[in-house]
């Protein structure tokens, strides 16, 4: 096996990094300790993880032009605060720059003497046991004495925006391979249907009131477009129909299509011209309980007139649309 390079990579600049990493969330953590003075202080990070459950022990990273950090460094001990979703404003005021940042915030000291922030959603109580230079930051190790969870959901940053996490409805298995033989089971009718006039199948999956709508507005009934495609295959030889893409979202299905087919008999009132033609369009299906009950149809018929090169019929055609 060969090994392959991407010669086409470019150089990028550290806002490219930067701005790729902005993309993936982090969790909103305020390191907390107290000063050489006694007094509280802390910055915001959004590097903090666990690092071993053997000895338990978590680790962050901190910029090397900070100036809380070594404050709170020399003490040996911090908490970092895991902050809850609604905690914007402690957020932004350990984020700013000076000696005062919990002038508004209210705090308790923990059971090793560092500052934790009321109504977080958990608080993990540490002594400072290594850290290394690494690049621009410095990476710190901290051994955890103490953890508490609160109850609220935690604060989240993401693409340089704050917010908070949305649980994801749980999609089954079973659901995932319903809508999966659902789009299976249309496309294939459907192209049945149009491609090879083969109806039946497609008969099978409609439902009673079935109707079909075209971007002009009119509606026709299942009888209808059935005649439809027995005229289209009168008209046309060598007729083939591709699905160029086929999407399932909730009860629709969406099909991209191209029929390729030769002009052998009177079409639109354009008689045979034994040309070979092309036409692109787009239905979109909804379905329920396992039957289709409407389709949209949208295709362009200056197209099929352009490709029996009939312009000036494709112009009154548009005119008359």
């Amino acid at each position: 096996m060969t090994a392959m390079t991407d010669k086409a990579t470019s150089a990028f600049t550290a806002d490219d990094q930067r701005k790729l990493f902005s993309l993936l969330p982090t969790g909103v953590v305020a390191i907390t300790g107290m000063t050489a003075d006694n007094k509280p202080s802390g910055l915001i990070v959004g590097t903090f993880q666990s690092l071993s459950l053997d000895p338990p022990l978590v680790t962050f990273s901190v910029g090397k032009g900070s100036s809380t950090w070594p404050a709170l460094r020399a003490q040996g001990k911090f908490t970092a605060n895991i902050l809850a979703s609604d905690q914007n404003d402690v957020c932004s005021a350990l984020g700013k720059k000076g000696d005062d940042k919990f002038k508004n915030i209210d705090y308790r000291l923990s059971a090793i003497g560092t500052p934790r922030i009321p109504n977080a959603t958990a608080w993990v109580d540490c002594h400072v046991r290594s850290e290394v230079v690494a690049g621009d930051h410095f990476v710190i190790v901290g051994s955890i004495a103490r953890i508490e969870t609160g109850f609220k959901h935690a604060l989240v940053f993401s693409e340089g925006k704050l917010g908070a996490c949305t649980t994801l409805e749980p999609q089954t298995k079973t659901s995932t391979s319903k809508r999966q033989e659902m789009l299976s089971r249309i496309s294939d009718a459907w192209m049945r249907a149009w491609g090879k006039g083969e109806t039946k199948a497609f008969e099978e999956l409609v439902s009673k009131n079935y109707v079909r709508h075209s971007k002009s507005g009119d509606t026709v009934s299942l009888p209808e477009m059935l005649k439809q495609i027995e005229d289209s295959h009168s008209a046309f030889g060598e007729f083939n129909v591709d699905i160029l893409h086929a999407i399932d979202e909730g009860d629709f299905v969406a099909l991209h299509w191209r029929t390729q087919a030769k002009h052998t008999g009177t079409f639109m009132d354009v008689p045979a011209t034994q040309r070979e033609v092309t036409v692109h369009g787009a239905s979109f299906m909804r379905h329920r309980d396992g039957q289709i009950v409407e389709e949209w149809v949208v295709w362009d018929p200056r197209e099929l007139l352009a490709s029996m090169e009939i312009w000036h019929l494709g112009d009154q055609k548009r005119m008359s649309a």
